[in-house]
Formats: C-alpha cells, sequence, structure tokens
C-alpha cells in the first residue's frame, strides 16, 4: 500500500534540526513526511489532526469489535453466516 505524498510535504531530518519552528507553521497545510537518506522514517502531524486520526482508528476498532461478535452470534445461533460485504452492505458502508 503507497501513498501519493506530494513533493513540498517531505523534509530532510537535517531541515528539521534546523528549522523545526518554520517546518510547525507548515503544519496548517498538512502532514510532512520526514526523510531520511532519502526514504520516509517520520511523520510529523497537527495534534488535531493526530487527535482526530486517533478518535477514527477506536471507532474503527470498535466496529470491528462489533462485527466480529455479530458473526459470532449468528454462528451460535446456527443462523447463515454473513459475508463482511453483506455485512458491510446491510449497515450502508458499501
Amino acid at each position: 500500500m503507497g501513498l501519493s505524498i506530494a513533493g513540498n510535504r517531505m523534509v530532510t531530518s537535517s531541515e528539521v534540526g534546523r528549522h523545526f519552528g518554520e517546518l510547525l507553521d507548515r503544519l496548517k497545510e498538512g502532514e510532512l513526511i520526514v526523510l531520511r537518506h532519502g526514504r520516509p522514517k517520520a511523520v510529523i502531524v497537527d495534534f488535531q489532526a493526530y487527535e482526530k486520526l486517533h478518535q477514527e482508528l477506536r471507532e474503527l476498532r470498535e466496529l470491528v469489535d462489533h462485527l466480529n461478535l455479530y458473526l459470532e452470534i449468528q454462528e451460535r445461533r446456527g443462523d447463515r453466516v454473513l459475508s463482511g460485504e453483506e455485512v458491510a452492505a446491510e449497515l450502508g458502508l458499501r
């Protein structure tokens, strides 16, 4: 799974060391990818964006837990077990 990253969103680790304050100001435009030896090593992200990502991840994990519970209940009752696609369709996720 590859990400498409705009060139102006990439900075070297050396730049981070020299211009950290300026880079923090650039976070208003989105995250920055930190390169070390030409390869992505870290992401600097605005704290509000980080909180939002964290919340979405919690919600997604909770949804997966509910889906697994639903499938287990169906299986124990002897009901026809729906596929993930069918469940997603029933929940309006597709």
